[in-house]
């Protein structure tokens, strides 16, 4: 799929799912600790859990280094894997408690590299949850790339590549800078909903006629 192709892919994608920005108004710590417990979980639960723990208390990092484990491990378990993402996001506290005041203003503050560098050091944050924080909280020009957006850039030719860094450089060439944000979120939406990893639902797709994917199933004759 050439770059022209592709925009109007993008065009199509974002009229259909109109991406808002679910951290805008949350405090940036609260908002990174939501993308850490979204990991092998769903938007709905993620936002159960984390409507659960913002109504024993505010989502700060002051108050998650001093709040027990056993209790927070409680309120995150239906999202899964909560006592390998818990002891993240007590480390993540008690190091901004300690180094920053229990804030993250030096992260929103920094250059955008170093920024991301930064957010690379907190325990267990990758390129992923770094760049999602950084689009979505901060605003910087990052395009966060999950593994349906991945599997979108093998299909339609966009990159060959087999890492996060070089799949993420490629598609900047795709993705124009005031799409990023919310054409990251409509691309996975879109990944979930129809371009599926094991069947994908060439049937209702929106951009059937531009696909030009090995995996693309022709479409049922229509009757009469």
């Amino acid at each position: 799929m050439d770059v022209p192709t592709f925009r109007g892919v993008l065009r199509t994608l974002l009229k259909r799912y109109r991406p808002r920005n679910w951290a805008e108004g949350l405090d940036p710590f609260e908002a990174l600790a939501s993308i850490i417990v979204s990991q092998n979980s769903t938007d709905l639960v993620t936002e159960r859990v984390m409507a659960h723990l913002a109504a024993t208390g505010p989502v700060t990092a002051m108050r998650m280094a001093g709040m027990r484990s056993l209790a927070l491990v409680r309120i995150l378990r239906p999202a899964g894997l909560a006592r390998q993402k818990v002891p993240r996001i007590k480390q993540i506290a008690r190091f901004l408690v300690d180094a920053h005041g229990g804030t993250m203003d030096a992260f929103l503050r920094a250059p955008p590299p170093r920024a991301r560098e930064m957010l690379l050091g907190l325990p267990g944050v990758g390129p992923k949850t770094a760049d999602v924080w950084l689009s979505l909280v901060a605003g910087r020009d990052t395009m966060p790339m999950d593994t349906h957006i991945a599997r979108l850039a093998r299909r339609w030719h966009l990159s060959t590549a087999p890492d996060y860094e070089r799949i993420n450089a490629e598609l900047r060439r795709y993705v124009p800078p005031k799409q990023r944000r919310d054409g990251h979120l409509a691309l996975i939406y879109f990944g979930r909903e129809i371009c599926q990893a094991q069947r994908p639902r060439c049937e209702v797709c929106p951009v059937y006629a531009a696909c030009d994917a090995d995996e693309k199933r022709p479409r049922p004759a229509s009757k009469g």
